[in-house]
């Protein structure tokens, strides 16, 4: 019998894969496509994901194919050739509070990276081109056929666990009836993925988008990936515009965007379209039995903003060390039920964030025609607000809601993301966030002995930073950040996220109702 089961093998998939291998846990992943995507899809990797990325090594991977830094994040204009209305920029410096930063970087190269990753790695089975034909589960397992398209052969598999990562128009979710609530159409759009030469109109204000605003085309944007050669063009399908899904032959769309690049003579070569719906959906349950949804199945989240693939890539972050722990017989089955009521917060306001973002796309054009210049330019002006997000990115707090102020500042609360500090050891510099990978950490200073002793016969690796310590302090800013004394400490769960924290030696030692008795 299998440990974990995943159903799909796009980003959540494979990296629930991957957190699970470096847990020590054996998965398989079926994926009924045979390769992973091949159109760009989302396109940003926020913070909080590329440090998940940096945990597994893949930091360096995922940024050969991201955007240059000083790439503005929008620019608009009235027409591709014409008048620039304003660039937006991303202004946040990543540097003070992580050890990386977010990145423009489209979801074809993440998921070719994570593939190679999981190929890597004895404990992860993919399985491609094979589709998910039957499933059921009782009290001690799931249960599921398979049909193999490359063979048309069928198996039967078993696993204790199973995570469907199956997308928006997840199979599973349906097939046990989890209902959703919010909108579920937002808009339609189609995406013409092509690669032409734009070189000279775009080499001197290089940008992740533009958007455009001339009526004829208004709502279309471009998109662009590394290298300025490949082309994302998103066009609302629109029937008072005769623009249906119909129209859209492989002719009509290299016409089509001729037209929008205002240049008849460009060599548009189409790679591939896409039609998707635009929704903002949440299940009322991640769980089911053995069953958990993660990433599309568990949340539709509108792209306007980028958090989409990046709350799944935490869903599965999130999960993999639960169910680690769950499987080990180092904690009951409660433990899982906290998947749900952490993760389902963090959709929540990702989604409302996300919404907010759309919204204000919607108020710029309707201002622009109403001939609402006033409207338009705060609008526009707002528009920071959609990129300039690192209160979202990493400062979300399991158990509470998201900090108030406007301006982030790290904390080492209860459910909040460990701080970042650099640390030295044998000259050589690593952040407090490369300490947390698969297992709980007590992070303290070398004069904390007591805190030390009462964690020895706790499940976890206890990691002293200070003179003396295992880690030198290299910015002496470990104890203001994790707003400890020398005699406090700080425990820190397998995801990075604090789990307890006494300021001094006067606290008490930390309880966890599903922790199974180790002694």
């Amino acid at each position: 019998m299998h440990t974990v089961i995943i159903i799909g093998g796009g980003p959540v998939g494979l990296f629930a894969a991957i957190c699970l291998a470096f847990q020590g846990i054996a998965s398989i992943v079926i994926e009924k496509h045979s390769t992973t995507t091949n159109h760009p899809k989302a396109r940003g990797v926020n913070g909080r994901s590329m440090e998940l990325f940096r945990c597994f090594d893949l930091e360096g991977q995922m940024k050969q194919y991201q955007m240059p830094r000083e790439a503005c994040r929008f620019t608009w204009l009235e027409d591709f050739q014409g008048k620039e209305i304003t660039r937006i920029k991303a202004n946040v410096d990543y540097s003070f509070y992580s050890p990386t930063e977010n990145a423009v970087i489209a979801q074809d190269d993440v998921e070719q990276e994570l593939f190679k990753k999981a190929q890597s790695l004895p404990l992860i089975d993919l399985r491609f081109n094979t589709k998910m034909t039957d499933l059921i589960q009782d009290d001690e397992k799931v249960t599921i056929e398979v049909l193999n398209k490359n063979t048309n052969q069928t198996e039967t598999l078993t696993a204790s666990y199973l995570i469907a990562a199956d997308g928006a128009k997840s199979s599973i979710r349906e097939l046990f009836n989890v209902e959703m609530e919010g909108v579920d159409n937002l808009g339609v759009f189609c995406n013409i993925y092509c690669e032409m030469n734009l070189d000279k109109y775009v080499m001197h204000r290089p940008s992740a988008c533009f958007m455009l605003t001339q009526s004829e085309i208004g709502g279309t944007f471009i998109l662009s990936k590394k290298g300025l050669r490949r082309w994302l063009i998103g066009v609302p399908i629109d029937p008072d515009q005769n623009l249906t899904e119909e129209v859209f032959t492989d002719d009509f769309c290299i016409e089509y965007v001729k037209k929008v690049i205002n240049d008849p003579d460009v060599e548009v070569h189409l790679i591939n379209k896409s039609f998707w719906t635009m929704a903002a959906l949440i299940a009322k349950q991640y769980r089911i039995g053995r069953i958990f949804l993660a990433g599309d199945a568990a949340h539709r989240l509108p792209p306007t903003g980028g958090f989409g693939m990046n709350t799944g890539i935490q869903d599965a972050h999130n999960l993999a060390w639960k169910l680690a722990m769950v499987i080990n017989e180092q904690a009951d089955e409660s433990l899982l039920d906290t998947y749900f009521t952490e993760r389902v917060q963090i959709a929540k306001t990702n989604m409302h964030w996300s919404i907010t973002n759309a919204k204000r796309f919607e108020k710029i054009f309707i201002a622009l025609s109403e001939n609402d210049l006033t409207t338009f330019e705060e609008a526009l002006k707002d528009q920071t607000h959609h990129i300039n997000n690192i209160l979202l990115d990493l400062g979300f707090i399991y158990g509470t809601e998201y900090q108030t102020q406007e301006n982030y500042k790290p904390s080492a609360k209860l459910g909040a993301r460990a701080p970042h500090c650099w640390l030295d050891k044998d000259n050589k510099e690593i952040s407090t966030l490369d300490l947390y990978k698969n297992q709980f950490v007590l992070v303290c200073h070398p004069e904390a002995h007591y805190w030390q002793e009462q964690f020895h016969k706790f499940p976890c690796k206890i990691v002293t930073v200070g003179e003396q310590g295992d880690y030198s302090d290299k910015n002496d800013d470990f104890l203001e950040q994790y707003e400890i004394s020398k005699k406090g400490a700080v425990l820190v769960r397998p995801d990075g996220h604090v789990a307890w924290r006494s300021k001094d030696e006067n606290g008490e030692m930390a309880q966890f109702s599903w922790l199974v008795d180790l002694k």
